[in-house]
């Protein structure tokens, strides 16, 4: 490996790891439940409610992501809540980031972590601490946890009717026995998958290797389409999960004349 590349950073004898902590306030008029999942959406890691405090009423969510090479951790607060105004809920949003010393240099980590938290930041109403918040608990606050967790526990319990599932997917199955198939293409190559009057192919053409598979029952099939267009269909939602239901119905829109 070359160290002079400037793709790679030269190791050090340091030992341990930079921290970096970056926290935000910021005013919402949508409660926790939806607050949360935007905040998922902005910062593309997944949040878990907490252990609730029994000597306190404080409502907590967090997650941990190296996705963008070391570790994130995400946290979001709920901090206030006023009966009044058109922000109803002040939230804190909380980055703690951390690198091995070994392996990065102080200013570019730092850099890093501003620019992702400025870039976060940059989406939401964000408030001087305590300006015309009063950040005590109440009653607002003790039902709106409550109203919270409860929704979100009722959410939790909720398993999708498989039914109208399979329906769609025997649209799909039903359209490629007909001579309709699904096509994708750009300048690197593309696929074909289709049936060919006995059995369901898919045929990739390009630069990379290509592909030729045979899929003998609709099991199979099924299984190919819903991995071949698991990131197609649930991008716009990442990184939650689409119920299958929007993700089949997605698919059989892709259904296209061969």
């Amino acid at each position: 490996m070359n160290w002079d590349d400037p793709k790679f950073g030269k190791p050090t004898d340091a030992v341990g790891d930079w921290r970096e902590v970056r926290t935000a306030l910021f005013e919402h008029e949508n409660g926790p439940t939806a607050v949360k999942y935007a905040i998922e959406k902005l910062t593309a890691q997944l949040l878990r409610r907490e252990p609730m405090d029994a000597s306190a009423c404080v409502l907590r969510y967090s997650g941990t992501s190296g996705a963008s090479g070391h570790p994130v951790t995400v946290r979001l607060e709920l901090r206030a809540v006023r009966a009044n105004g058109d922000a109803k809920y002040l939230y804190a949003l909380t980055a703690e980031s951390s690198a091995p010393k070994r392996w990065e240099k102080k200013d570019r980590f730092k850099a890093d972590c501003d620019r992702r938290f400025a870039h976060w930041c940059g989406q939401l109403r964000i408030v001087t601490f305590g300006r015309c918040w009063t950040l005590a608990g109440g009653v607002p606050m003790v039902v709106t946890v409550d109203e919270a967790i409860a929704s979100e526990d009722a959410a939790a319990r909720i398993v999708e009717d498989p039914a109208p599932v399979a329906a769609v997917q025997r649209q799909v199955l039903d359209g490629l026995r007909a001579g309709l198939g699904f096509f994708t293409a750009n300048k690197e190559g593309g696929s074909h998958l289709f049936f060919d009057g006995k059995v369901f192919r898919r045929n990739d053409y390009g630069e990379e290797p290509n592909l030729s598979e045979v899929y003998a029952d609709d099991a199979a099939m099924l299984a190919c389409l819903r991995a071949f267009y698991d990131w197609d269909s649930q991008r716009d939602a990442y990184p939650h999960k689409k119920p299958e239901l929007d993700v089949w119905t997605y698919i059989l829109g892709q259904l296209r004349p061969r």
